[in-house]
């Protein structure tokens, strides 16, 4: 391990030394070749050359002549453009970017990835400002979570809402410091940007096939200037009504690692097991879960499993679905955003803007799921003695198939639990902003900028409540994958849609259905102020300086109810039981009253003919109207107090405040014979201070605090080979701080024996650093086009990642008063935490096409293009295990999460002075999600490639009046995941419909 360290480090050392030398070869290389080239005209770096936007094309055009003239690689959205784009948000936008992808959450887009690296690793600013959102996800088969990383979420806002997106792909000096892969700056409107009195409304219907839903969505903006003074304000509302189905098994189990969970082949007499009769109670068993220690192959329910189906399957590596089922989940949503903008120039000299933001997403969630209880249900301890025929019952494995690969694709059970769940939940996410920018010209040599600002984004989760109804002992329970693994052939054995069959009471057999009541929220919070001056040295040199001050607030908070699990019969601390089951019986007879349809589920799933097209499940709202789930209270049908002790993990702060100042000097000059060669060159240094507080305990916090520096110089140079050809090259060294979710001194622990295990913060880890180097080629042929070829190299010298080793409870820092008799600081425990690691590299090419093809004759004059095409290869260590003293640690290398070594944007569009239509095609290879997938197992998770295709039209029947349509995901594409790089297991296969937009817009 340690030549193989030495070696990768010198790989990237030579990787880095090479870049360098290839960068300065190349520029050289390009210069003497451009030698006899005519002069080029001299532009101003100081000013984006001023193109009126009327349409589509113009506004591609503008787009351009902002990349063609930046000291830094840098790729640009201009106003009409975002507005013209098929795209109902800005992640949708923004991935028409050569270098970005993007990540769909319930059929919109939602975060970016750029150059294979993803939300915690792009810095977003809105108006200059950092950015943070914590909404909550929505994706099908994973629990919807809740942001607290430093992420953003693009669905957020309206791309209405904003006049320009630019992405940094290089780092100056002048730049705020936190980013590996790119700064996102999203602009919003102001009054000067054109004079004079304007104002825009666009009101559109939009149609959901999946679920056959309407909802609008609506637009506008007034801006008008009177003198040196301007004001203008924006606003965006639209409802939502979508809606996912599909199939999903996100919890696939070595069949070895759960303790043997099928019945054995031995016969059974009176419930006893063939292998071992036991009359006595089992230590160690938890009466809540039922569960309990016995020996393999023992069986509570009488009747053995088939042999050869049994020796199929009871062997190591043999990998099973543990919870396999189907789902749908729909989404309610609006969303409004507001931009003001306030201008007064009192000189030509004197710029004071203030800009304003806010936005406010709603959402309420309906999650329907028909799944396993666990078809291998791993056999955990507790601390309390209980009688071994009140345990959980095992099923009996029947029939099996098992590929060569270890999947099991084919399964035939008997004695299988089933539940039908409902999830409701409402969440808030509000987002505001106000900044304040002074600038200022003395003379022509000396400028100065400052600017004061504020912002949040918090979350709110009133209320989230999960209940169940189950299904208990159900024979002829099919699950077969064969014929087609995205849509798995389900039949459950019994009539899900009955309520006599599926039950809300405790039926004896250790399974009870929940109740999960939750409230949570988040709170971020950030204070900025910065002071920047520039004085011109002379007529090459710029020299420009600053300081600047960030105070990051970081609050999460959340309680749940103590008592989800409802079979237990002690009394609890408010003198109730967690259910009383005789109450609600006596309330509300029947097996499962209060109860509702799931119908008409999968019309666009293509199911096998027989699948379940509905089931029964708990009417959430019902039960929380009639038992008063959300009182935070006891009352005659149990206890729904909520509390922080099963959540303290969630219940954590960050208060960290960076520091920082810079001194960067900007050029702009002529070299070899008269070509121009501009560029910035300089260094940032910053100070990151934070204090991270957490639980340890029920009654105990602690705050740790950490400090750490980092210096930073950069350097970018665009040379000017030809009047419409520039090379350019940057260099920087770049940093990342740690997600605050992974910032905590606290944790949470689990003292079951058998199970016992630990997840904790690391409130100690140092940023993501890394050396970054980019080297391009442009080529400007004609007026709005370009072709492009850019290489980029990121050696990523430290990484994080969350590591689960087996090691000693007393290296978790955790409270010794936390463990059961019977344990101590030596006692094993499965310990999850986030630690420093060794980094690898990311890199690749980007090629880039944007045409007009005014050249053609008749009509195809009007047509143009847009292509572009990302390669991108990347490589990380992960250790799957961080090893002891006495064992190594396990180690592989293999590429890093979320990206995608191939992906593909194309748009066409045709634009005359009436009518404008194009057809957006996004092509994104497969990228890995997880690895390991599951704790010390070196494999996967993954997603398989996904294409989405959007298109959009107008018409202008006047001057003022346009006539609007927008067709979203027109290919259908599925959410599609995969467990297992060989074994390819579906985890996700899911669809969400087309979405239509048909409107009309009106500019006065």
């Amino acid at each position: 391990m340690g030549s193989q360290s030495k070696n990768n480090g010198a790989l990237r050392t030579g990787c880095s030394v090479l870049a360098l030398s290839v960068g300065a070869s190349l520029l050289t290389a390009f210069a003497a070749a451009a030698q006899t080239a005519p002069t080029p005209v001299a532009q101003d770096n100081t000013a984006v050359e001023e193109v009126v936007v009327t349409g589509f094309r113009a506004s591609l055009t503008s787009a351009i002549n902002t990349k063609r003239v930046s000291n830094n690689i840098v790729d640009v959205i201009k106003a009409d453009d975002m507005a013209s784009f098929p795209d109902a948000n800005l992640a949708e936008s923004i991935q028409r970017i050569p270098g970005v992808s993007i990540t769909r959450d319930g059929g919109e887009g939602r975060n970016i990835t750029v150059r294979g690296l993803g939300g915690d690793f792009v810095r977003t600013t809105l108006n200059g400002i950092e950015a943070y959102s914590a909404t909550t996800g929505s994706t099908l088969g994973v629990v919807a979570g809740i942001n607290r990383s430093r992420g953003f979420d693009f669905s957020t806002f309206a791309s209405e809402l904003f006049n320009s997106v630019t992405v940094s792909k290089s780092q100056s000096a002048e730049m705020d410091e936190g980013s590996l892969a790119a700064t996102v700056d999203l602009q919003t409107g102001r009054p000067f940007d054109k004079k004079g009195f304007r104002a825009a409304a666009s009101l559109q219907g939009a149609y959901y096939d999946n679920n056959k839903t309407k909802a609008p969505r609506f637009a506008g903006l007034i801006s008008d200037t009177w003198g040196n003074f301007g004001a203008l304000f924006s606003l965006a509302y639209s409802k939502r009504k979508a809606m996912e189905e599909g199939y999903s098994d996100t919890s696939q189990s070595d069949y070895s690692d759960a303790n043997n969970g099928f019945c054995g082949t031995a016969t059974n007499i009176a419930g006893q097991s063939g292998n071992t009769v036991i009359n006595t109670p089992i230590p160690y068993v938890n009466p809540l879960s039922g569960s309990g220690n016995r020996p393999a192959g023992q069986c509570f329910s009488g009747l053995p499993s088939d042999p050869t189906a049994y020796a199929a399957i009871n062997r190591p590596n043999v990998f099973l679905p543990r919870n396999p089922g189907l789902g749908r989940f729909q989404l309610d949503q609006k969303r409004l955003g507001m931009t003001g903008g306030l201008q007064w120039r009192p000189s030509d000299k004197t710029d004071v803007t203030l800009d304003l933001v806010y936005s406010q997403f709603d959402q309420d969630r309906s999650d329907y799921a028909l799944s396993n209880a666990s078809l291998n249900r791993n056999v955990n301890g507790a601390s309390a003695a209980f009688p071994l025929f009140a345990g959980r019952v095992d099923s009996q494995i029947m029939d099996v198939h098992v590929q060569d690969t270890g999947q099991v694709d084919y399964m035939k059970i008997n004695n299988v639990d089933i539940k039908h769940i409902e999830e409701k939940s409402q969440t808030t996410t509000k987002t505001h902003q106000i900044g304040l920018t002074l600038d200022h010209r003395f003379n022509d040599r000396l400028s100065v900028n400052a600017k004061v600002g504020h912002s949040g984004s918090d979350f709110q989760q009133p209320w989230d409540v999960l209940m169940s109804y189950d299904g208990f002992n159900k024979p002829g329970y099919i699950w077969d994958a064969r014929n087609d693994a995205r849509r798995p052939y389900i039949n459950y054995g019994y009539d899900v849609t009955n309520p006599a069959n599926v039950t809300f009471t405790n039926a004896g057999t250790g399974l009870t259905p929940d109740i999960r009541v939750v409230k949570a929220a988040v709170f971020n919070t950030l204070w900025t102020g910065e002071a920047n001056a520039k004085y011109r040295l002379n007529d090459v040199f710029t020299i420009k300086g600053g300081v600047s001050l960030k105070a990051f607030d970081f609050q999460s908070k959340q309680v749940q109810r103590l008592y989800a699990n409802n079979s237990s019969t002690a009394v609890t601390a408010t003198g109730t039981i967690p259910f009383n089951f005789a109450q609600f019986a006596a309330d509300f007879p029947g097996t499962a009253p209060l109860s509702e349809q799931v119908t008409g589920f999968g019309k666009q799933l293509g199911l096998p003919a027989g699948s379940v097209t509905g089931w029964v499940v708990p009417n959430v709202s019902a039960y929380i109207d009639k038992l008063g789930l959300l009182c935070n209270c006891a009352n005659k049908y149990g206890d729904f107090t909520l509390a922080i002790n099963s959540a303290l993990g969630n219940n954590r702060s960050v208060e960290e405040k960076d520091t920082a100042a810079y001194l960067q000097a900007d050029f702009d000059t002529e070299i070899l014979g008269g070509h121009r060669l501009r560029g910035n060159a300089g260094v940032r240094y910053v100070k990151t201070d934070l204090d991270a507080t957490g639980y340890t305990s029920l009654t105990s916090q602690i705050t740790v605090n950490h400090k750490y520096s980092d210096w930073l110089p950069s350097l970018n140079l665009a040379l000017d080979l030809r009047e419409n050809l520039v090379a350019r090259f940057a260099a920087a060294r770049v940093m990342a701080r740690p997600s605050f979710g992974n910032l905590t001194p606290g944790g949470s622990v689990n003292t079951n024996f058998g199970a016992q295990s630990a997840s904790i913060g690391n409130p100690f880890l140092d940023p993501y650093r890394a050396k970054n180097y980019d080297l391009s080629l442009e080529w400007y042929p004609s007026e709005g086009s370009i072709v492009s070829v850019a290489v980029f190299d990121k050696q990523i010298e430290s990484s994080i990642q969350t590591i689960a080793t087996t090691e000693a409870y007393g290296t978790t820092g955790l409270p010794l008063a936390l463990l059961p008799a019977g344990q101590d600081a030596s006692t094993p425990y499965l310990v999850t935490r986030s630690r420093n690691t060794q980094g690898g590299y990311i890199r690749g090419l980007e090629i880039n096409y944007q045409q007009p093809f005014h050249f053609l004759p008749g009509l195809l004059k009007n047509t143009g293009t847009m292509l572009n095409y990302t390669y991108v290869d990347s490589s990380v260590l992960y250790y799957l295990s961080s090893g002891t003293a006495t064992t190594p640690a396990t180690q592989i290398h293999d590429q890093f999460l979320n990206v995608s070594p191939h992906s593909v944007n194309a748009t066409l569009y045709y634009e005359d002075q009436k009518l404008s239509a194009r057809v957006s095609v996004a092509y994104r290879d497969e990228y890995l999600t997880a690895l390991p997938f599951k704790s010390e197992v070196p494999d996967a998770n993954g997603s398989y490639a996904t294409t989405n295709v959007d298109a959009s039209a107008s018409y202008k029947l006047t001057p003022h009046l346009k006539l609007t349509f927008d067709a979203l995901n027109l290919t259908n594409q599925a959410a599609d995941q995969w467990s297992g790089k060989v074994r390819r297991a579906q985890r996700v296969f899911s669809v969400t419909g087309r979405q239509f937009f048909l409107g009309a817009s009106y500019t006065f």
